[in-house]
């Protein structure tokens, strides 16, 4: 019995207008979405693979130890996404690669004691590509598609599904017979969605025929499957305004008025609660610490640094010149009064000792480069866990306002499909995880290199102080980015669960709503 009415409804959208037209607005728009893709798309891989091969040439052109931890691994750059034509995520606004450095410096304290800076993590907050904010037309891409026409598209299937039938009486003839109210609404609702998702099935073939005929656009295993989760959500997504336009059919009597009330929760669900929930949270959150206000602190915390070093040195080079002084006049005395030397040097038999061994000593002063050494080092701490800080608070802002616009279907999908595609916030939050990992499995390498070799002083970031050996390119640890299919899915698993919910609660009110209405 439910299969037929699932034929029997499939077959009146099938019939109707607004069916063949669900079809060339379908296939009009995802094949303009191809065509602008394939405009773009391989600029962007040529360029990643060029910038990649560049930065590792210049990385594996330094062969010594401090050149490499004086000058870091370079750029390292974020892979595009084979799928970006489902989802940007606003990827021209975040910064294409996950290193930045302001530059070096030197510094000059004590009695001529200079120290050089060495290589920090600065991570870059916009893309440098990304200057024109002007308004730009509306991007057309799998997710401007489907928030707003796989949520407009079913309720114009269903806003008469019931209450149609109740204007023309059939709704009650139905039911005079052996068919139970959830047995006819579950007919109507997989009649529907066939009826909507076949357009939309046939649309995204031709979309990935036309894009499948450029070079540079090859989806691997893991991209296929990522791309059927997206069909997935999609599914879910227009199946959730299909639950809404039965239930408003099943609550109206008059077609006409359940019409008018689907337009205005589309309007509102779709286009108002998104932009407006997002833009009333940046209003409710508290500010977030100014670009002026973040210098001015670290130049601050830097400062106090410099001024402890300059301290150090000074007090260091203060010691070793009265030691110098004192050497200088017993010197004098051996010439000019030899009883007085000997004298004197009975006085100060253990500063004239400790004189004479550094007198004698070509090596480095350990001492002294440790100090500059910790200088260094202290400075590149400051410098990362500053501006590590004042990304996090940025970003705690943008995800408190995303969970804010969660209230909206609409906006859910939207993360979801940016999750699955490999674009957008959690994408770009992966990135710089495996920066961070990478860095950290750099400094590690300088380390582990320095301590196998017995002839060096294991002083890092001080050239005397580590080690001469050259090092082989091959042995250097390198950046790469991959994107794959768990990563991706654990990011948007929050957002398929929540879609999940909203279909089951959706659902729920149309079985409540239409077992309760009179016919």
């Amino acid at each position: 019995m439910i299969g037929h009415i699932i034929q029997r409804e499939f077959f009146d959208h099938l019939n109707s207008l607004r069916f063949a037209l669900t079809v060339i607005i379908m296939a009009a728009l995802m094949v303009t979405n191809a065509v602008v893709h394939l405009q773009s798309h391989p600029d962007e891989i040529r360029n990643y693979s060029e910038n990649v091969a560049s930065d590792r040439d210049k990385l594996q052109s330094r062969t010594e130890l401090y050149e490499l931890l004086r000058k870091g691994p370079g750029k390292l750059y974020k892979q595009p996404s084979p799928l970006t034509f489902i989802a940007d995520g606003g990827d021209d606004f975040l910064p294409d690669r996950g290193t930045q450095n302001w530059g070096s410096w030197s510094r000059t304290a004590g009695f001529g004691t200079q120290v050089k800076s060495i290589w920090w993590l600065h991570y870059p907050t916009a893309n440098p590509n990304a200057r024109d904010l002007r308004p730009q037309a509306t991007k057309i891409d799998y997710v401007f598609i489907i928030t707003y026409l796989l949520s407009f598209i079913p309720l114009l299937f269903t806003f008469d599904a019931l209450s149609g039938e109740r204007e023309r009486g059939t709704l009650r003839l139905c039911l005079a017979n052996s068919i139970s109210r959830p047995a006819l609404l579950i007919g109507k609702f997989l009649g529907t969605l066939i009826a909507v998702l076949i357009p939309f099935y046939f649309a995204v073939l031709l979309n990935l025929t036309v894009i499948s005929t450029d070079s540079w656009t090859q989806l691997g295993a893991a991209d296929w499957g990522r791309l059927g989760m997206i069909l997935l959500i999609a599914s879910g997504y227009a199946s959730i305004f299909i639950a809404v336009g039965l239930m408003v059919s099943a609550a109206t009597r008059d077609t006409r008025v359940s019409l008018v009330v689907l337009l205005i929760i589309w309007v509102a669900l779709v286009v108002f609660m998104p932009s407006t929930l997002g833009t009333l949270a940046t209003k409710w959150m508290s500010p977030v610490q100014t670009a002026h206000q973040w210098k001015t602190a670290k130049r601050s915390a830097l400062e106090q640094i410099q001024d402890d070093f300059a301290q150090q040195i000074t007090a260091k080079q203060a010691a070793k010149s009265q030691t110098g002084d004192l050497l200088n006049q017993f010197m004098d005395l051996m010439k000019t009064s030899p009883k007085e030397a000997e004298k004197l040097a009975k006085e100060k038999e253990e500063e004239l000792m400790l004189a004479m061994a550094t007198l004698e000593s070509q090596e480095a002063d350990e001492e002294e480069l440790r100090i500059k050494a910790e200088f260094v080092n202290k400075d590149v701490e400051i410098r990362e866990r500053l501006n590590r800080e004042h990304l996090q608070a940025q970003l705690a802002q943008v995800q408190r306002a995303r969970m804010v616009t969660r209230f909206s279907p609409a906006a859910i999908v939207q993360y979801a499909l940016e999750s699955m595609t490999g674009t957008g916030l959690k994408r770009h939050l992966q990135f710089l995880e495996g920066v961070h990992l990478h860095i950290r499995e750099f400094r590690n390498f300088v380390i582990e290199t320095d301590r196998a070799d017995t002839e060096s002083l294991h002083i890092i970031g001080i050239p005397e102080g580590m080690s001469k050996k050259p090092i082989l390119p091959q042995a250097l640890p390198t950046f790469e980015d991959k994107i794959t299919f768990s990563d991706t899915f654990n990011a948007a698993i929050m957002d398929i669960l929540l879609l999940v919910g909203l279909l089951g609660v959706f659902i729920f009110g149309a079985f409540f709503v239409f077992i309760r209405a009179e016919v």
